[in-house]
């Protein structure tokens, strides 16, 4: 399941965090990935108050966000890091740690990117997912974000122009299963499409009600 959230953060919000950004003090990246021999870019540290003025902005913008709430079903939401790539800095393929030294630990079931500058500002930086064979590229609007499973592989392209800057978080479900997830989803837009008054043979609404019925008999189905 990738969602796109479309206009997460306000242009007002957005302003606010294009005049933060040249504040924040920036440091490699690996220092919360020591290990890694993939990652190569600039993060900011938890304990800038700058970041921490820019993550309040995003977690509160994430928060009211209706779509976020729908596909995510969010139980906790891990602190925003600003995270910045400069020429020649990517991420390598990799996988998100599935559990944040947080006090509890929390588990990372979604990883969010938003995009905090224009695409226009950058060549490369595109952020890759793997789908099976398949490559999926994203490369979105200032004040978009995007919304994808931890599990999945996914990189960073390398940024060959420009300076990529963005703000990545993660969720922790109250729906562990990805699938279970899905229904109540599909369930969600079922019934926003019958509450419009939508007629009796409405395609949509139709194959939702397939699509929810089959695949809870598949879920449920004695083998």
């Amino acid at each position: 399941m990738i969602r796109l959230l479309p206009q997460v953060l306000s242009a007002a919000e957005l302003q606010a965090v294009r005049e933060l950004v040249p504040q924040v003090a920036f440091a490699d990246g690996r220092m919360t990935n020591q290990a890694s021999g993939v990652k190569r870019n600039l993060q900011a540290s938890q304990e800038d108050p700058v970041n921490a003025r820019i993550a309040q902005l995003a977690r509160d913008a994430l928060a009211r966000h209706p779509d976020l709430r729908s596909y995510a079903m969010p139980r906790t939401v891990a602190r925003t890091t600003v995270v910045r790539y400069e020429p020649g800095m990517t991420y390598g393929w990799h996988v998100d740690e599935a559990l944040f030294p947080s006090t509890p630990p929390m588990r990372s079931d979604l990883s969010c990117t938003i995009f905090l500058n224009d695409p226009a500002d950058y060549d490369g930086g595109e952020l890759v997912i793997q789908l099976g064979a398949q490559e999926l590229a994203y490369k979105l609007n200032a004040g978009d974000a995007i919304l994808y499973p931890s599990t999945t592989i996914h990189q960073v392209a390398p940024v060959t122009r420009g300076v990529r800057v963005a703000a990545i978080t993660w969720l922790h479900s109250w729906i562990a299963d990805a699938n279970r997830r899905e229904l109540l989803v599909q369930l969600d837009e079922a019934r926003a499409i019958a509450a419009r008054g939508a007629a009796p043979g409405d395609p949509r609404l139709q194959v939702l009600l397939e699509s929810l019925k089959t695949n809870l008999f598949r879920m449920w189905a004695d083998t």
